[in-house]
C-alpha cells in the first residue's frame, strides 16, 4: 500500500566519471526516500581482455586511423575513470547521505549487476549527453545488463527538468503495478499522483483510494486511442504535465519506451518489475 516501501536501496551504476549535477540527484532521491545509496563503478574487464590480443585494433580521431589497443593504456584509463568516479560521488555524498558507499565492481557488466543487486534495488543510470554516446555499445550493454536484472532501472537524464511536481504512473494493464509503487513514492515524497490510463479510462486502481486518503492529490489522465495507446500518445497525453519523476512497469514497456519518454521530457523514468515476476532472461 502507499507509504509502505518496496525499495531499501538506490545503486547509481557508473561505467565513466558522472556529472556532479547527476549525482546530487541520485543522492536528494536517496534522502527523500530514505534508501541506502551504493555508487557501483562497473569496471567491464572485457575491454583490458581484448587488449590482450594482438589483432585488437581501436579506431583514433584526428588522423590516427586504426591503432593496436595497448593493455597498459587501456587499464589505466578505465582506473583513472574509477577513481573520478568515487571523487566525484564522494563530493557529492559529503555528510548528506550517511548510510553510502562506493565499490567498484569487476567482471561482465551483467554478471557484475546481478551479483550487485536484488529486487530491493534501483538501479539508477545516467543517460549520455549527445544522441551519439547513447547510440554506442557501452551505455547500450550497462542498460541491457540492468534490464535483465532483478532490480527496478531507472534512466536517469543528465540534466533533469525539474525536482518537484508530481509522481506519474503509466498504467498500460488493468492491474499495472506502477500504479501501486508510484503512490508509495508520492506518499514518500509528499507530492500529488498522476495516473496516466493507457489501460483505458476508469480503471479500480486501490492504491488511489489509498493515496488520496494518505493526503495526496490524485489526477487521472485520460489517453486517445486507449488501450492500444502507442508512446507517443503516452507522451502527446503527458505535455502539460510538470512531473518530478514518471512509473512504469517493465513489462510489456521496453527499454525504449522508457528511454523516448525520458527523453523528451527530461524526467527521471523508473522501469519496474512486476510484484512476484522474476527478472529477464
Amino acid at each position: 500500500m502507499p507509504g509502505e516501501q518496496r525499495f531499501t536501496r538506490l545503486v547509481l551504476g557508473l561505467n565513466s566519471a558522472p556529472s556532479g549535477h547527476s549525482v546530487s540527484f541520485s543522492v536528494e532521491l536517496a534522502e527523500l526516500l530514505g534508501l541506502n545509496l551504493l555508487g557501483l563503478f562497473l569496471a567491464d574487464d572485457s575491454l583490458r581482455h581484448l587488449a590482450r590480443f594482438p589483432f585488437a585494433r581501436e579506431l583514433r580521431l584526428m588522423g590516427g586511423g586504426w591503432q593496436p589497443l595497448e593493455p597498459e593504456r587501456v587499464s589505466g584509463e578505465l582506473d583513472l575513470a574509477a577513481r573520478s568516479a568515487a571523487r566525484i560521488f564522494a563530493e557529492a555524498v559529503k555528510a548528506r547521505a550517511p548510510h553510502s558507499r562506493f565499490e567498484v565492481a569487476h567482471g561482465p557488466l551483467q554478471q557484475a549487476l546481478a551479483s550487485a543487486s536484488t529486487a530491493a534495488d534501483i538501479i539508477v543510470l545516467i543517460e549520455p549527453r549527445s544522441p551519439a554516446e547513447r547510440a554506442t555499445g557501452q551505455f547500450r550493454w550497462l542498460f541491457e545488463a540492468a534490464l535483465s536484472s532483478a532490480a527496478a532501472v531507472m534512466l536517469l537524464p543528465p540534466q533533469p527538468a525539474r525536482r518537484t511536481g508530481p509522481i506519474v504512473a503509466i498504467a498500460v494493464t488493468a492491474d499495472d503495478e506502477s500504479v501501486a509503487v508510484a503512490a508509495s513514492l508520492a506518499v514518500a515524497a509528499r507530492e500529488p499522483l498522476v495516473v496516466v490510463e493507457a489501460a483505458g479510462p476508469g480503471l479500480d486502481y486501490p492504491a488511489l483510494r489509498m493515496a488520496t486518503e494518505a493526503g495526496i492529490a490524485v489526477q487521472r489522465l485520460p489517453v486517445p486511442g486507449s488501450p492500444n495507446a502507442d508512446v507517443t500518445a503516452i507522451l502527446d497525453a503527458m505535455a502539460g504535465l510538470q512531473e518530478r519523476l514518471v512509473v512504469m512497469s517493465r513489462l510489456p514497456a521496453d527499454g525504449e519506451a522508457a528511454a523516448a519518454i525520458a527523453g523528451r521530457r527530461a524526467t527521471p523514468v523508473l522501469l519496474i518489475e512486476p510484484a512476484g515476476a522474476g527478472a529477464a532472461e
